[in-house]
């Protein structure tokens, strides 16, 4: 089974058929369509004798004669009670006449019973009056093929194929040429199948696995893009599309795919989504190169946040995370700059790992100090308007003062550094200097492989909070926890995400300059179900989806079952951020469920800030 979440969940037979398959049957005992459905799930798993009595229901009350018929035959024969079957299927035809589907199943009671050539018989005729059905069709052409080989395997093809209205032998008669390395004469047949518009769901999984494999990536595109609609054809066919769109370099089509796919809510599916998803979002990072800022007269802004970033968003739930005191010492971060050759220059910068990391390592440190110590930590970021954050170039020590100086009116102490990558190691730098005379505080130099990035992020909290009096038994807010190492990498991705979804909902950066959103979206999600007891993300997830609705994304819809489904864990759990429930309500929609709150709730500030959720 999958979750809402895409997880794979194993249960052992005895509970599916006891706990889900039986009391799904009795609940639904009365709905035909139902009960056909349970019992084709049910036949897949191999719970045949539990479906007897089912099968049998269904013929009494389905108005759909050959489906409830043909279901019940089925059941019997995997039971071997031939004889009955074949009286199902007698009465089916008493009632309704000889159909396709009918026909191929009496014709395996026959050759159950080893009367061969009856069976050979009846199931032509199957096919003449329908000669598209998937098991007859390819029952019979299998035969063919064990009495003369592939010669007589295709001409059984043939044969059906001039039938009126056949289009699936065609379909694997262009499987055979393409297996013959005759790739136009496979292309002219799946063109003939797909402009008769009968073909099923599962038909265009066929033509473009069969042309991907060969190589005829651009074949295929051409020839399924125009008539795959993923609300009827197999997401399979989906998957190949979105692999193709990805090799050839069709990226705006891609992504357009992709977001219809997700809407389709498929927890199964969900895990290669999301994977495709990060391939995309790769390619586009890839081939988008940065764009420097002195290149043209580009406007950027300097913005403030005076708490952590993933607190913005959560719309100042002052009864959970209060503020710092007034009078508390104030101590700016910069986002680091970028260690540059003479001829590199600031540039507008999106979510690579040295400008992620210059973002996420100061921002991750102003929290820090933030929780642990007295100081009020603030953070300022440099983003071009409209387009994205920025990083600069690195400064000496004569810049840093001068910065340092600048910042006189903001705080009293400020934190600035720098970044370098080379080869696959990694270099940070940060100073603390004081802002009335810009005078040098302490400076502190960290470096690792790619690997060790985070340790050695943790290695340089602990002297920064040792220089700002070292950190406190308790965080300023009592859900904070520091990451562990563990998960000390994607928590500074999630930062970083949690930056540019407040850069958007606030309108300074444009929805169009973020990529990826979907991921910035889910991370934190992920990382709270992967780390159930870790609270950070689950207010960060909360505030994520809170900006998105403020800037009415595309997507936020595919996290509605989600995010209620995350909501209902942390109620059970008994999670202090489930208090943040009223912000998922407003997201979705919930009106009902945000007055029913408002009504039970007494508490003023609570009051006040569930009207700042409405507003």
């Amino acid at each position: 089974m999958y979750d809402v979440h895409g997880r794979q969940i194993q249960i052992t037979r005895g509970d599916w058929r006891d706990n889900v398959l039986l009391p799904q049957l009795k609940e639904r005992w009365n709905e035909p369509d139902a009960i056909y459905q349970l019992i084709v799930d049910g036949l897949n798993d191999g719970f045949h004798e539990e479906l007897e009595r089912a099968s049998g229901r269904l013929v009494d009350i389905d108005p759909i004669v050959e489906r409830s018929h043909v279901i019940r035959t089925i059941v019997l024969m995997k039971l071997e009670r031939f004889d009955e079957a074949e009286r199902v299927l007698r009465d089916a035809i008493a009632r309704t006449g000889e159909s396709g589907t009918i026909l191929t199943n009496l014709a395996k009671i026959q050759v159950s019973r080893g009367d061969i050539e009856l069976a050979d018989a009846t199931l032509w005729k199957a096919i003449t009056l329908d000669p598209n059905q998937d098991n007859g069709l390819g029952w019979w052409a299998a035969r063919e093929r064990d009495r003369g080989g592939d010669a007589a395997y295709v001409a059984a093809l043939q044969r059906a194929a001039a039938l009126p209205g056949s289009w699936r032998a065609n379909l694997w008669l262009g499987r055979a040429k393409l297996a013959e390395g005759d790739a136009d004469g496979a292309i002219a047949l799946f063109q003939r199948v797909l402009a008769q518009g009968t073909f099923d769901h599962d038909t265009l999984v066929t033509i473009s696995g069969d042309l991907g494999n060969a190589g005829l990536v651009q074949e295929f595109v051409e020839l399924v893009s125009p008539h795959y609609d993923p609300m009827q054809h197999a997401p399979q066919a989906g998957f190949n599309l979105l692999q193709a769109y990805l090799q050839l370099g069709y990226l705006d089509q891609g992504e357009e795919l992709l977001g219809r796919l997700y809407t389709l809510n498929m927890p199964p599916f969900k895990q290669h989504l999301d994977e495709m998803a990060m391939r995309y979002q790769e390619r586009r990072r890839e081939t988008t190169p940065p764009r420097p800022v002195a290149e043209e007269a580009l406007e950027i802004g300097q913005f403030p946040f005076d708490r952590p970033v993933w607190m913005y968003g959560l719309r100042d739930p002052d009864w959970l995370l209060p503020n710092k005191p007034a009078d508390a010492k104030k101590v700016m971060f910069l986002m680091l700059g970028k260690s540059m050759s003479g001829k590199q220059q600031a540039e507008e910068q999106r979510e690579d790992d040295i400008g992620r990391l210059s973002r996420a390592i100061p921002l991750y440190l102003a929290e820090s100090a933030y929780e642990w110590t007295p100081v009020h930590a603030q953070s300022l970021v440099a983003v071009v308007m409209g387009g994205g954050p920025v990083i600069f170039g690195a400064h000496g020590e004569d810049a840093e003062r001068a910065t340092a100086m600048q910042l006189i009116h903001l705080a009293e102490l400020v934190v600035q550094g720098s970044i370098a990558q080379e080869g696959d190691r990694w270099l940070v730098t940060i100073s603390l200097r004081e802002t009335s005379q810009g005078e040098l505080v302490a400076t502190e130099t960290v470096s690792a492989d790619n690997s060790g990035i985070e340790a050695a992020v943790l290695d340089l909290e602990g002297k920064l909070l040792a220089h700002l009096g070292g950190a406190q038994v308790r965080p300023h807010d009592r859900i904070y926890t520091r990451p562990t190492l563990e998960q000390m990498q994607p928590y500074l991705n999630a930062l970083a995400q949690s930056l540019m979804l407040g850069l958007v909902a606030n309108e300074i950066v444009s929805r169009d300059s973020m990529w990826g959103e979907r991921n910035m979206l889910e991370w934190p999600l992920r990382m709270a179900l992967h780390w159930p007891d870790y609270t950070v993300p689950k207010a960060m997830y909360v505030s994520g989806i809170s900006h998105a609705s403020r800037y009415r994304s595309m997507v936020l819809e595919e996290f509605d079952e989600r995010s209620f489904a995350l909501l209902r864990d942390m109620h059970a759990a008994k999670s202090p951020i489930a208090d943040l429930g009223p912000l998922l309500l407003h997201a979705y929609r919930r009106t009902e469920g945000l007055a029913a709150i408002k009504k039970n709730t007494s508490d003023m500030r609570r009051l006040e800030w569930l009207k700042r959720v409405g507003a």
